[in-house]
């Protein structure tokens, strides 16, 4: 409760100003009494003095007629006197150096300090015939000085704490009552409730530096009622909105993640998790995003591009990546963002990525597109494809100056197989025949074509031509395609070729050119007796 009550503010005020007074009134007093007390002195001397001066002429007369009656009544007259301690009625000495009169009474200390008057001779002018002296009471005088003191004393610090107590009220009306007001009327408001948030009350028409305050505060606080209601009202609809994208980016079918500036993952959602989680894993094995789909180069310069671009447009790329075991083909949409929060002298460019898994429409694109460009039969490079890749090789020779060794290839013996054993052996025979091609011939610089019937193209682009190695692959085809090849359980048969070589860019830089020296080889090769091998610069003479 004591604790309680030092708190109120006027009460502070009330006993600050009471023991200021307080200290004053005793300071003052203290001062008052040393300047005091000597005033008092001086001034009881003063009395003494005059009361000697009214004895003065009838203790001369005393001193004169030598009357010790008279003069011990004068003696004691002065005694009565409370200022008096002491006095003594002195005469002149006489012939016989014997004072003629001594009169003393009270206490005499010759070291006090006496209040004497020189007695003059009743009738002779200017002669004295005695002194009166007169010993003050200092300590009376003290005594009274003292008790006037303390009575001024007491009534300064009563005045002092009627002030006091009078300028606490008036500091208790006029300054600590509104202000408790105003700390009572902000105990009731809660910022996160805009209702409590009333203006305060004060009397109008008062220009005061509380009602200014009043005033000053009402308006913040309305200013701070509409924003905290602004607030919690695009509070609300942020968190709606929030709750609206996280719904859909956590549940949505598509792969969505933000890269960084060093194009690491530092968001994704649960697809993008499921698409390169590998089974058994738990975490992603990376997230560094060109990392993950294993497509380093190509995409960190994508992502260069499109973050120093002015206004870069949506960016499109179907990946291929491997996850696990697994081939996935994904269509990835890169969007940059431009993040808000950062500084705007550091802005951090985020890039977006949204995924999709398009595995199976790639695996079908794939189908159709090898479907186009190959036999059916034989899964062998079909004529149009084959030209296509003949041409591309062609030119590779013109700007790398390699050579294409173009070996045009025709089947003996097979017309037979199809009218003994129907078409379905003939068919086995040639696929039979392009597995022996894709054998000899898989590097990744091998063309083999099917150009139609028991034609075909074995083509090679290779950097320095020998013809004897040429020659020598030639054979070993030659060989390998006259081994027996089963068409039933218990049925074989055998086949033989004819090979006519073209080298380009030697025996021609055009595909047309090319492979008519190459047919024209074959068909030499044809004349003069089948399986055999021939190259256009030994014939073309």
């Amino acid at each position: 409760m004591i604790k309680f009550i030092s708190q109120k503010l006027y009460i502070r005020v009330a006993l600050s100003i009471a023991m200021v007074a307080i200290v004053v009134s005793i300071l003052s007093s203290m001062l008052s009494y040393y300047s005091g007390f000597k005033e008092k002195k001086n001034t009881n001397y003063l009395l003494v003095k005059q009361l000697a001066q009214t004895m003065e002429k009838t203790a001369a007369i005393a001193a004169y007629l030598n009357d010790k009656e008279l003069s011990q009544e004068i003696v004691n007259g002065l005694i009565s006197n409370d200022l008096v301690q002491g006095a003594s009625l002195q005469g002149e000495t006489n012939a016989q150096g014997e004072i003629a009169l001594f009169i003393a009474n009270g206490t005499i200390n010759k070291q006090k300090e006496a209040v004497s008057v020189k007695l003059v001779h009743p009738f002779l002018e200017g002669a004295y015939i005695g002194v009166l002296s007169i010993y003050p009471d200092d300590k009376f005088i003290q005594q009274q000085a003292q008790a006037a003191l303390k009575k001024e004393f007491i009534l300064m610090l009563i005045q002092s704490i009627v002030i006091a107590f009078f300028v606490s009220l008036v500091v208790q009306r006029w300054l600590t009552q509104p202000i408790q007001n105003l700390t009572d009327s902000f105990a009731k408001i809660n910022p996160s409730e805009p209702e409590t948030l009333k203006m305060l009350t004060f009397k109008q028409g008062k220009r005061d530096e509380i009602s200014r305050l009043t005033h000053g505060i009402n308006a913040l606080m309305h200013e701070l009622h509409l924003t905290i209601s602004n607030e919690q009202t695009l509070r609300k609809k942020t968190q709606a909105l929030e709750a609206k994208f996280r719904l859909i980016f956590e549940q949505a079918s598509a792969g969505i993640c933000l890269l960084d500036d060093k194009n690491t993952i530092t968001t994704f959602n649960p697809a993008f998790e499921h698409y390169f989680t590998v089974p058994g894993e738990k975490e992603l094995p990376t997230l560094h995003f060109p990392e993950l789909l294993g497509n380093v180069d190509e995409l960190q310069s994508l992502l260069v591009a499109i973050r120093s671009a002015q206004n870069p447009p949506q960016t499109t790329l179907d990946v291929e990546c491997k996850v696990g075991h697994k081939t996935l083909w994904f269509h990835c949409l890169f969007v940059r963002l431009n993040d808000q929060r950062e500084s705007k002298r550091h802005p951090q460019q985020l890039v977006e990525v949204i995924l999709h898994d398009v595995t199976d429409r790639a695996e079908r694109e794939l189908q159709t597109r090898f479907e186009a460009d190959h036999d059916p039969l034989t899964g062998l490079l079909n004529r149009r494809a084959g030209e296509k890749r003949l041409n591309k090789a062609l030119q590779e020779c013109t700007e790398h100056n390699q050579h294409l060794v173009l070996m045009m290839i025709d089947l003996d013996k097979f017309k037979p197989i199809n009218d003994t054993y129907g078409h379905e052996a003939g068919d086995k025979v040639l696929i039979e025949t392009a597995h022996r091609f894709k054998t000899l011939f898989h590097e990744k610089n091998d063309m083999c074509i099917r150009l139609g019937g028991d034609e075909f193209i074995v083509a090679r682009l290779v950097t320095f031509y020998d013809k004897a190695a040429t020659h020598q692959q030639a054979i070993t085809l030659l060989n390998e395609l006259q081994q027996a090849i089963t068409i039933a359980p218990s049925k074989t048969c055998a086949i033989g070729a004819s090979i006519g070589i073209a080298i380009a860019p030697t025996d021609g830089t055009q595909l047309h050119q090319l492979m008519h020296n190459g047919d024209k080889t074959l068909y030499h090769v044809k004349e003069t007796g089948r399986g055999k091998v021939a190259f256009y610069e030994d014939i073309k003479n």
